[in-house]
């Protein structure tokens, strides 16, 4: 999966946090480059202060002050997912531009999916240089193999909810005496 080279404009931006992979910085870009109206950063560390991960992005003060939302509530992916449907929601936006590791991006979606139902999302997934060669390290084998049993797992619990909470209600039918 790779970033779309002509970004649409969206609503909004969400960068999803995690160690490394030029996340921050991409989204960052996005927002400097117009491509939404606010960003939110979901599943800040909580160690960090406001200053200090402000400080990692490179856009003029006055953006940051406006326009960038943290969120320090969320602690894994569904968290993510549950802050970013009630941040989209509370702004009145319909469709996000979503920054998060090339690798853990279908579940992303599929977690947002989850919790929102109807938001529309733009992927600009983020590759690191080490993702390349997955086939060739155990330990990012291994790492691809559980963010896709996470994945079907979601998809599932996603179903699920969906039949549970959007089916219709239909009225049955009246029995009548005559074929």
């Amino acid at each position: 999966m790779r970033a779309p080279r002509d970004v649409a404009k969206a609503d909004g931006i969400v960068v999803w946090t995690g160690p490394g992979g030029g996340r921050l910085e991409a989204a960052a870009e996005l927002l400097k480059a117009g491509k939404g109206e606010r960003l939110l950063i979901s599943g800040v560390n909580t160690d960090l202060t406001s200053e200090t991960v402000l400080n990692l992005l490179d856009i003029d003060a006055d953006i940051k002050n406006c326009c960038v939302d943290l969120d320090y509530a969320a602690e894994d992916t569904i968290g993510n997912a549950r802050e970013t449907a009630i941040w989209a929601k509370a702004l009145g936006y319909d469709h996000i531009l979503l920054v998060t590791s090339a690798y853990h991006m279908p579940r992303a979606q599929s977690e947002i999916a989850v919790a929102t139902g109807r938001i529309r999302i733009t992927a600009y997934p983020v590759r690191a240089s080490e993702d390349l060669n997955w086939y060739s390290d155990k330990a990012r084998f291994k790492r691809l193999l559980n963010e896709y049993a996470k994945l079907i797992l979601t998809m599932l619990r996603g179903t699920n909810t969906r039949v549970r909470e959007s089916a219709p209600d239909v009225p049955l039918p009246e029995k009548s005496d005559t074929p």
